[in-house]
């Protein structure tokens, strides 16, 4: 009787004193609000919402503190052309450094003279070789191209060597012309009338074979390392960094000589940056999305506007108290907090959506303005209260984990949750008693939907209806067992993110990899033997340290070099004039093709097995030379401009880059620049170990088997893959802790509000049948949990029980039959409150950054699952329990 008694206490005060109770909230409202603005932080790092004492994140702050802050924004720059990316890194880069404000320091590997000079060096010895067998035989066709860049040149050339070689046969001979022909076999018939498809660099790089070199892909793919200067007052420390290098980088790409460079940034401040920014878009978007749906679902079930604005301030009280708690208690929010004034959108109007239907249901009754407004507050105290005290256990629960993102959620949401039971039991009855003047008199009672014939008609059939849901329950346990976890964190942003098609592509480059394990060593030997234990792992590509910096077998490779530099002394390029010379080529294309004719004739009479290859090119250059008839009144001209543009325009740049690079010399550890030992030497001496993935590591399964076998040889080994995953063990446990209590706690509850065994478990069966619907509905569209949509399973248990709560102390209290209760103020209620969460979650559909989106897909699926178990599973189990013994 107690109950009662203090809610009347309570509506007298309010009803006495309306304008005191508004005035002093909207006051209170004001206050939070200015002590939001002023006080509230956002954090936006992912290291923000692990635990700090955990022995990873130790670890890395160890590696931070010997190191530096190794987080860069990594501008990655494409090409085909490996001069043109190069040109193009050596304008940004020059743009960059003029900038001191905003960069701390800027890495640029492809501009260090220690590279360019002696980047031959680093190429694998059998890579090298290859290259310098290539350059030996095409030696006299470049010592003539060099001189003169040109089709005429091309075809002169090698037609004088057809005549050396038929006038004095030698093998080496052949196999140069074999090679020559070959190599052009291809440039000629991979030419679409615009480009060739020979690759001059795959030509003067060693892989004639098609095969792209390490040193060909570390040209086409270059990138520029930059550490921005964090702005700890910015909502993203690096925001004005990367603003300004996509500033340039948009500067750059307009220019028309820089046509076929693409051009784009990643990183992990790059990545964080992306992830806020598109999560506070998406979070405006949906907020005013969702209280739009909810204001207007609050006009229909009301019908009309006085109770609506009623319900609405009494929310709108209860966010903005909630954000003046989140910042006196905790002070900050992350990329999880953000989301609970959403949140409480859809789980705090419920509240007020109980008492305004019972209100209004007993003002048809014909019952006075006060007297209705009263009981609707009574009548509602007791199931309102146990049902918050449901949702805030479950956000509650989140509190005792050890994921410190998840913790500050659940202590922000569950004060949320109790601020807007405060406003409901205050705010919401003052506003209906200052309206009730204003309302219109009530029409009479409406049609009971219990005498509904489609709903008598199923209700008829509590046994069909219980064991129909309960089969299709028992069919979603196949999806459960296989429901996976995603672990890749690149799949929670928007969809085709600049940042993470560039991290992908950084991740299956050996020259550029972007997303390593990281070691730190003691010594040199420690060094050494850390690298043959960690490279003989199967996961691991290879270990990058200081060691590496300094290329092995320079014996080898010098005199490689020396040979090269003998046999191209001749070519000494001249810049490339378009001069086709339209009157000599077609005797010049008469004169080669009557003697690639002779060779194979030659070749074929002697049965050389080079006879194949050459009359393969023959049969080649006639389909070039056709083509080039067919368009002789036409494009022939152009085609051959084409034709020629495309193969020797960038040919002296890249010859004299070449000769250049063949000037290496012998270097050591002494010879590498500051600018990169620095980043693998610690000031102590350490040193610093980056541990390449052997495949994209991205999913568990392959991050899983990286990270566990590098730490079996190193078990303090850290960096971001390492971080990621332990994270994600962490956030595992952590929700699956939250999901424990949250359940052991709404049973207690349950056993406290109903003091009976039997209507706690009559309560919890629907809810576990909505889950297993809500699994077998997400394996039907295809969605998967993650690391953000995972945090609605303990909040669906606290939200979905509400359900039971409404319903089973209506039918309890009341005497109402179940097909009456479900279908007046408690279950058109609990509809009415699904249709909030829907419209408040759902609203996160919107959202183009994945894991938003997939909170609100989730969420809808669970409420919408569980709402048709409450709403037909629970009243057809009653019914079936009252058949069987009255009352229950």
């Amino acid at each position: 009787m107690s109950a009662p008694v203090s809610s009347s206490r309570l509506f007298r005060f309010v009803s006495r004193r309306p304008w005191t109770v508004l005035a002093l909230a909207l006051l209170l409202s004001a206050l939070s609000v200015a002590y939001t603005l002023t006080g509230m932080e956002f954090l936006t790092g992912r290291d923000d919402l692990m635990p700090r004492n955990a022995p990873f994140q130790q670890a890395y702050r160890e590696y931070r503190s010997a190191f530096g802050d190794q987080e860069e924004i990594v501008v990655v720059v494409e090409a085909e052309d490996p001069a043109l990316v190069t040109r193009f890194c050596d304008t940004l880069h020059d743009r960059l450094t003029k900038e001191k404000r905003l960069f701390v320091d800027l890495l640029y590997p492809g501009g260090l003279p220690y590279f360019r000079q002696n980047g031959l060096l680093f190429m694998p010895l059998e890579e090298l070789q290859a290259m310098a067998r290539t350059l030996e035989m095409a030696a006299p066709v470049l010592t003539d191209l060099a001189a003169a860049p040109s089709v005429k040149t091309l075809f002169s050339s090698l037609t004088n060597q057809i005549d050396d070689y038929l006038a004095a046969p030698d093998q080496r001979k052949l196999a140069r012309l074999t090679f020559m022909l070959t190599t052009l076999d291809k440039g000629f018939s991979g030419f679409d009338g615009k480009n060739s498809a020979l690759s001059l660099d795959s030509f003067l790089k060693g892989s004639g074979d098609g095969k792209p070199s390490m040193l060909e892909n570390a040209g086409k793919q270059q990138i520029i390392a930059i550490r921005p200067l964090k702005e700890q007052d910015s909502f993203v420390p690096a925001e004005q960094a990367i603003k300004k290098v996509r500033e340039e980088l948009a500067a750059l790409r307009q220019k028309p000589e820089f046509k076929g460079v693409s051009a784009g940034l990643t990183g992990v401040p790059v990545l964080e940056y992306e992830e806020m920014a598109t999560s506070q878009q998406d979070m405006e978007k949906a907020t005013l999305l969702s209280l739009t749906l909810t204001v207007i679902l609050l006009l229909v079930a009301f019908r009309g506007w006085l109770n609506t604005l009623a319900a609405m301030v009494s929310l709108i009280v209860g966010i903005c108290v909630s954000f003046g708690f989140a910042t006196l208690t905790v002070g900050h929010l992350n990329i999880l907090s953000m989301a609970f004034a959403i949140m409480l959108i859809g789980l705090g109007i419920e509240y007020s959506i109980q008492v305004v239907l019972r209100y209004q249901e007993e003002l048809r009754s014909g019952k006075p303005q006060l007297d209705a407004i009263e009981r609707g507050l009574c009548g509602n105290l007791r199931a309102v209260t146990m049902a918050a005290a449901t949702v805030a256990l479950a956000f509650a629960t989140f509190a005792f984990t050890d994921f410190k993102g998840i913790a500050e959620l659940g202590i922000i949401a569950t004060g949320g949750i109790i601020i807007c039971v405060l406003s409901t039991f205050t705010v919401l009855p003052a506003m209906l008693v200052l309206l009730s003047r204003y309302q219109k008199p009530v029409s009479a009672p409406r049609r009971e939907l219990s005498h509904s014939p489609i709903l008598q008609a199923l209700f008829r059939r509590p046994l069909l209806v219980t064991t129909f849901t309960a089969a299709l329950a028992l069919l979603c346990l196949y999806p459960l067992s296989r429901m996976e976890f995603d672990f890749n964190m690149m799949n929670l942003q928007a969809k085709g993110l600049e940042p993470v098609r560039y991290a992908y592509k950084l991740m299956k480059s050996k020259e550029n990899a972007g997303y390593f394990g990281v070691a730190i060593a003691r010594d040199r030997d420690e060094a050494a033997s850390l690298t043959r234990r960690l490279e003989a792992l199967s996961s691991v590509a290879h270990v990058v340290s200081l060691q590496t910096l300094v290329p092995t077998h320079q014996q080898e490779k010098l005199a490689l070099l020396a040979s090269l530099r003998r046999s191209l002394a001749g070519v000494k390029p001249v810049p490339y004039e378009e001069n086709l010379s339209p009157l000599e080529l077609p005797s010049v294309f008469e004169g080669f093709h009557g003697r690639v004719e002779k060779l194979k004739q030659h070749l074929a009479a002697k049965h050389l097995p080079e006879a194949e290859p050459v009359a393969a090119f023959l049969t080649t250059l006639n389909t070039f030379f056709a083509g080039l008839e067919k368009e002789r009144d036409g494009n022939a001209l152009g085609m051959l401009r084409e034709f020629q543009g495309s193969m020797f325009s960038g040919l002296p740049e890249k010859l004299t880059m070449l000769m250049e690079s063949l000037q290496a010399r012998p270097v050591t550890e002494a010879d590498v620049p500051a600018s990169l030992k620095e980043r693998f030497v610690a000031k102590d001496g350490r040193l610093l170990l980056q541990i390449v993935p052997k495949h994209e590591i991205f999913d568990k399964a392959p991050l899983a088997e990286f990270v566990n076998q590098i730490k079996s040889v190193v078990p303090n080994a850290t960096g971001e893959p390492v971080s990621v995953y332990e994270s994600f063990r962490i956030l595992q446990d952590s929700y699956l802790k939250a999901f424990l209590y949250a359940f052991a706690g709404i049973v207690v509850i349950l056993l406290i509000t109903f003091r009976s065994l039997k209507l706690t478990l009559v309560g919890i069966l629907p809810l576990a049948t909505g889950l297993l619907l809500m699994i077998g509905g997400m394996g039907l569209f295809g969605l998967k949990f993650n690391v953000a949509n995972v945090i609605v399973m303990p909040l669906l248990l606290g939200v979905g029980i509400d359900s039971a709560i409404y319903i089973l102390a209506r039918y309890r209290r009341e005497g109402e039959t179940p097909l009456q209760v479900v279908t007046r103020s408690a279950g058109v209620g609990v509809f009415l409150n699904a249709l909030t969460i829907l419209f408040s979650f759902g609203a996160l559909m919107v959202a183009r950054h994945q894991g938003v989106f997939s909170i609100g897909a989730v969420m809808s699926l669970g409420m919408t699952a569980i709402v048709l178990a409450f709403l037909l599973f629970l009243p057809a189990l009653l019914l079936l329990i009252d058949r069987r013994e009255k009352p229950l």
